[in-house]
């Protein structure tokens, strides 16, 4: 069960509750961490927002000077006041659910990467939570974030085929080495990638899910429940080579405050300093003046600008809207694969939601 914290313990303190603050800044990098950091595949190079992890004292049961500078470093990393004691505002962001890798591989990129853009993937496994199809779609949209910023492709195969990326529902200990603590806490954890040339060990890139949550698709999520979509975003980006981020409305934050599915220009910078950005001059576009409405009963309004469409519905109706998937360009006389697609829409209050998308060949239903 995940340890809560609670609020008072400063310098000079002692007893358990001190200790379960020192195992918590051990584990996320502010004290002794390399081990921890290396066993996730995590080179050594220096943590978050320039600290460095301090070394371990004699005394795990007492708040020294050590405890002082790294609950500081903690603080510094989560843009809280850096008190140097255990304080309200500290506490609740060490209650708050997280990522499971430590915060010392703050987003710098430090030269780990797969050598190849064409990464294969396998679900080990599923979680009762959901449908095993709204699952692998949950997945697919999560790898798609991270593909439509760079060159990379990811590709669902069987475990036979020996994947790159083996996605798991586990609970408790699942034979890594780090065990989940049951319901809040931990809700995920990633391994990083190899360092080129060196080959892959058979755990980098791996992906576990703690299956004592309870996952969901729906947004926003019904209490108690967690977005899939964010967290196998954000875990996606540690086996891909990011470590966590200290910038506000980054994915790569190691803290969960509900569904985040886009990138923000830190999550971009980090993930194409690896791999390179998408070659925009090879794409094909169909721009919003494009679109086709289905039922114009519904709509009030619809007004074409430059390259977009202003649609104004009429309140509690739904519609379906059709753009054309464009052929692939050719360059240099080879025509390129149809690889991916992005989507965006912008609606105009939360009172008007995109629900559902769906791509067709022909008249069959892909994706």
């Amino acid at each position: 069960m995940a340890t809560v914290f609670e609020a008072g313990l400063r310098r000079g303190a002692t007893g358990v509750g001190v200790s379960d603050v020192k195992a918590y800044l051990r584990r996320y990098g502010y004290l002794a961490s390399a081990e921890a950091a290396e066993r996730f595949g995590i080179r050594s190079f220096p943590g978050p927002v320039g600290l460095s992890p301090l070394g371990e004292d004699t005394s795990s049961a007492e708040f020294d000077d050590l405890t002082v500078t790294a609950l500081r470093n903690f603080q510094r990393f989560n843009r809280l006041p850096e008190t140097g004691e255990l304080d309200q505002a500290t506490v609740e962001r060490m209650n708050q659910p997280r990522c499971g890798c430590p915060d010392i591989a703050s987003f710098v990129a430090a030269g780990q990467k797969w050598s190849t853009t064409n990464l294969r993937y396998a679900l080990q496994n599923f979680s009762p939570d959901l449908p095993s199809a709204t699952i692998v779609t949950a997945i697919e949209q999560a790898f798609g974030l991270w593909a439509a910023e760079t060159p990379l492709r990811f590709t669902q195969v069987t475990m036979a085929a020996g994947p790159e990326i083996i996605i798991q529902f586990a609970t408790g200990d699942h034979g890594d080495g780090f065990p989940f603590d049951g319901p809040s806490g931990v809700l995920a954890h990633a391994f990083f990638p190899p360092t080129p040339p060196n080959p892959p060990t058979a755990i980098q890139g791996d992906t576990h899910f703690d299956d004592a949550e309870t996952w969901t698709v729906t947004v926003p999520p019904p209490a108690g429940t967690f977005d899939l979509v964010t967290v196998a975003a954000h875990e996606f980006g540690h086996a891909l080579g990011l470590g966590h981020s200290n910038v506000a409305g980054a994915i790569m934050e190691p803290f969960y405050s509900g569904p985040h599915r886009f990138l923000a220009a830190d999550d971009v910078a980090g993930i194409q300093s690896l791999y390179g950005g998408y070659a925009i001059e090879e794409a094909s576009w169909v721009h919003g003046t494009d679109v086709h409405v289905e039922v114009d009963a519904n709509v009030e309004s619809l007004v074409r600008f430059g390259f977009f469409t202003r649609i104004v519905g009429r309140p509690n109706t739904t519609n379906w809207y059709h753009f054309a998937v464009p052929t692939p360009v050719i360059v240099k006389g080879n025509r390129l694969a149809f690889a991916r697609a992005m989507l965006r829409f912008v609606t105009g209050g939360t009172a008007a939601v995109v629900r559902d998308v769906h791509i067709y060949d022909g008249s069959d239903r892909i994706a």
